[in-house]
């Protein structure tokens, strides 16, 4: 969840944590559009609107599938965490500028400083240094995963591998197929400005297309470009 500039910051400062497991590796990341990437959130059996593993949770009696719901969420959950991040960001750094190694609650997972460190991180704080060099070379788009990532693994000779049948092979899973979930089109005006706002980053650098108020019939989720440079 640790985005590489951030762990090689914590890393340098704090000569116990010994080498960067990133250093000389030839790396790969999944990127996603934001606005589709937000509902998955919305679904996050952890954090999300009703978590299965929440401490406390009153949400689960509550329909979940409920697009007042899906934006109310949203709304607040940026909100918090836009601000959660800037406090991070200026209470973690010492006089000098350098990141200060902080130490997990054990209610991590309720702490919005904490979270804001993780799923809610713009997705181009993984892939470009502090200076915007591509310090992650090979980018797969969740919108086309299983072909990019067996294109991939042919490269280098690992033609064999692939990735198995979301419904079959993944982890906390509904494979209920009669199940019928929100996705980003059910986003009203305020919730897409305010992703624009937020995701600004991964929309510009990514490919994916921004939208001002509503989306089109032909609007697509996949990015218009396909590799940084």
């Amino acid at each position: 969840h640790m985005p590489p500039t951030i762990l090689s910051e914590y890393i340098r400062n704090n000569s116990t944590l010994g080498k960067n497991p990133y250093d000389g590796a030839d790396l790969f990341t999944v990127v996603r559009n934001p606005y589709d990437r937000i509902v998955s959130e919305y679904y996050c059996p952890w954090q999300g609107f009703s978590p299965k593993f929440g401490i406390g949770n009153k949400t689960k009696t509550q329909d979940i599938n409920d697009p007042i719901k899906l934006n109310n969420w949203i709304k607040d959950m940026i909100t918090k965490l836009s601000a959660a991040m800037k406090v991070f960001d200026e209470n973690n750094r010492d006089i000098t500028g350098r990141i200060i190694k902080r130490k997990q609650g054990k209610k991590y997972n309720k702490d919005p400083g904490i979270l804001a460190q993780k799923h809610f991180v713009n997705q181009v704080n993984y892939i470009f240094d502090n200076n915007g060099n591509v310090i992650v070379k090979n980018i797969l788009h969740y919108e086309n995963l299983s072909d990019e990532f067996h294109s991939l693994m042919k490269k280098y000779g690992l033609s064999d591998l692939e990735l198995p049948n979301k419904q079959s092979g993944g982890v906390y899973t509904d494979t209920n197929s009669l199940e019928k979930k929100m996705t980003y089109r059910e986003l009203d005006e305020e919730s897409i400005r305010i992703i624009n706002n937020f995701a600004k980053p991964d929309f510009e650098r990514l490919g994916y297309t921004m939208v001002e108020k509503k989306f089109a019939e032909d609007y697509s989720l996949e990015a218009t470009v396909s590799n940084l440079h």
